[in-house]
């Protein structure tokens, strides 16, 4: 599993959610990250070992690397090993500094289907979708690593990332169901640092724990709690009116981290509705 993989960091706020999307696409911190010195350049410009660079960018030593693959690219893409050019594609999205571009060349890597790498760009294009606050595009990229390619290691991370997703969208039995698949196979081949990530967050599973939901609205009557109802599931949300202390209260999810539902309540925000984050009872 790649460094990228392993961040745990909260949502971001809404103004900086596509540069903390570029920055999880490449894995270690971008933040801060200097132009590439002279020797880093020059590096840059001489003949480029692809299996040096992507342990580079594994590493977190980014300077040069875009330049580098451009490079390669230029000048080895022709005469190049099958499956190199995805290879170096693969890498030179996990660098580009625009989200919208990053999406379409790791799009084209993981329909193009023929290339090792088209999992990894499944997997890479979910945690960007994620990231951007679009749970629902990175489960259906996630879905579709599985059907294209059922048998790669990526399936086991699949399903700690469809976690991710069901946990974003308040689904939280479903995220639990999840986190206990990505388990299961992780042990099954052999991937334990999956198997360890997707059990440590399923132990907030455990009945009794604090929870969360949002709330929207809150009435004395039924009718304008199911006019809100209506109104939310038009605009593509999932959500319930609960009766309780005289009001019909109109919520969405369940979530054991608050900063999970607060990347629902940005959603909600921009959709025009105002919601309000409750604790609730498990």
């Amino acid at each position: 599993m790649t460094r990228s993989h392993r961040i745990r960091r909260g949502h971001p706020g809404h103004g900086n959610s596509r540069a903390w999307a570029l920055a999880l696409l490449v894995g270690p911190p971008l933040w801060g990250l200097a132009a590439p010195s002279p020797a880093q350049a020059a590096q840059a410009a001489a003949p480029v070992d692809l299996d040096r660079l992507e342990a580079r960018i594994e590493s977190g030593s980014l300077g040069g690397a875009a330049e580098a693959i451009e490079n390669w690219l230029t000048t080895e893409a022709r005469n190049a090993a099958r499956g190199e050019v995805p290879r170096a594609r693969y890498l030179r999205a996990r660098l580009l500094a625009d989200a919208d571009s990053a999406r379409a060349e790791l799009f084209s890597i993981a329909t193009d289907g023929g290339s090792r790498y088209a999992a990894r760009a499944w997997l890479r294009l979910a945690q960007l979708d994620l990231a951007l606050g679009e749970p629902d595009r990175a489960a259906a990229d996630l879905e579709r690593l599985r059907a294209d390619h059922p048998r790669v290691p990526e399936v086991v991370e699949s399903w700690y990332w469809t976690a991710r997703t069901f946990e974003d969208r308040g689904l939280l039995d479903r995220a639990c169901e999840a986190w206990e698949r990505a388990v299961a196979e992780g042990r099954r081949v052999g991937d334990t640092e999956t198997a360890l990530l997707a059990e440590a967050a399923s132990l907030a599973c455990a009945p009794g724990g604090p929870r969360f939901s949002i709330q929207v609205a809150a009435f004395s009557r039924p009718a304008p709690a199911e006019e809100i109802q209506e109104r939310l599931e038009a605009s593509g949300f999932f959500s319930r009116v609960v009766e309780y202390d005289g009001f019909h209260r109109v919520r969405l999810g369940r979530f054991v981290r608050r900063e999970a539902a607060e990347s629902l309540a940005r959603r909600l925000r921009d959709a025009g509705f105002e919601p309000a984050i409750v604790p609730v009872i498990s």
